[in-house]
């Protein structure tokens, strides 16, 4: 009998210390790649004692405590506010669609995004170019998350994940044929338009960073709120149901969640792919299923590997900068590969 309680005690204790030491080994990461991001590699000699006197001691007059100020902080917010984002949309859109493909640009909607910021840059339509570019990546990613709703069947009791792909993968192409069209009319505007559409976080201020906050912050609390419900639709939507869950009140707003994260961090950074996709894969395989804790991993796995990126693309071209679309898509790349290989190797 004092075997049948101990045992899951034992379990339970484990997976506490796990999880306690997977966070406090991230939470370090995250710091030091802080550090670095706001650190190395500039043209001028910052020094740990700058970062130090920027907190506690600022002097204005100081150019290396001014950088530090007015071009690293702003940078450095603004990948950890895109890395978050985009992990926390790919996990919601994996949650609630229950597909470990799901993310925000196989479904289409950061090209949604994409496409409406360039479409705004052609000047085709003068008065566009007078929104503020949250709106216009707003309104594409809205679009497109609502035509991938209803037409994957997201809106049904019953969802088929093969429909929801489909619907997606489509209107990605779409959305991708339609930007490269408009970079074509874009004109003088094309290479801004191109250098944006691989994203990237240099040159961004704290405007920027003011931007993407108000979205980032209510898709996050959202996230958090739903993630006992998305465990219950993790084990299937008619259990959730007879539990008294609401499996399409869930997709909603999750979807607009998803949304709002993704318009936020595009209006920003451009479509900086596979973070989505990836980041929910190694939090699932550190922790497990339970949303509960797969929000803040995700939220943190996401801001540590967009530091990380950030400080590689100053890195190749230094002193000159490299979109950092460009890293996170050459790390997204090795690690399906890697995975691909692993799957292959357990089958034969």
């Amino acid at each position: 009998m004092s075997n049948t309680f101990v045992l899951p005690a034992t379990a339970t204790l484990n997976q506490q210390v796990q999880r306690t030491l997977i966070f406090t080994v991230l939470g370090i990461a995250f710091f030091i790649s802080l550090f670095f991001s706001l650190t190395a590699f500039s043209q001028f000699s910052l020094q740990a004692s700058d970062l130090l006197n920027v907190i506690f001691n600022f002097n204005a007059s100081d150019i290396n405590q001014q950088i530090i100020m007015g071009l690293r902080l702003p940078r450095t917010l603004v990948a950890i506010l895109v890395g978050i984002a985009m992990a926390i949309a790919g996990l919601l859109m994996q949650g609630i669609t229950r597909n470990p493909l799901a993310s925000p640009s196989v479904f289409g909607v950061s090209a949604g995004a994409a496409f409406a910021f360039a479409f705004a840059s052609t000047g085709l339509i003068p008065w566009l170019t007078h929104i503020p570019v949250l709106f216009i990546t707003m309104a594409g990613a809205l679009i497109c998350g609502v035509l991938v709703f209803f037409l994957g069947g997201l809106h049904l009791a019953q969802v088929n994940p093969i429909r929801v792909v489909l619907a997606g993968v489509a209107l990605n192409y779409l959305c991708i044929s339609m930007t490269r069209a408009a970079v074509i009319f874009a004109d003088e505007n094309a290479y801004g338009v191109l250098h944006w559409l691989i994203g990237s976080v240099s040159n961004t201020s704290m405007a920027d960073v003011y931007t993407i906050l108000p979205g980032t912050s209510i898709g996050l609390v959202l996230a958090v709120l739903l993630a006992h419900q998305l465990n219950l639709m993790h084990i299937g939507e008619e259990m959730m149901n007879s539990l008294g869950g609401n499996a399409k009140k869930i997709r909603i707003l999750a979807s607009i969640a998803v949304i709002l994260l993704i318009a936020s961090a595009v209006s920003v950074a451009g479509p900086v792919g596979f973070i989505g996709l990836m980041i929910p894969h190694i939090a699932r395989a550190m922790i497990g299923q339970d949303y509960r804790w797969l929000v803040p991993l995700c939220a943190l796995l996401g801001a540590t590997l967009m530091l990380t990126a950030d400080i590689f693309s100053r890195v190749i071209r230094f002193p000159d900068d490299s979109p950092i679309g460009i890293i996170t898509s050459v790390i997204g790349a090795l690690f399906f590969l890697a995975l691909a290989l692993r799957q292959v190797r357990r089958q034969s």
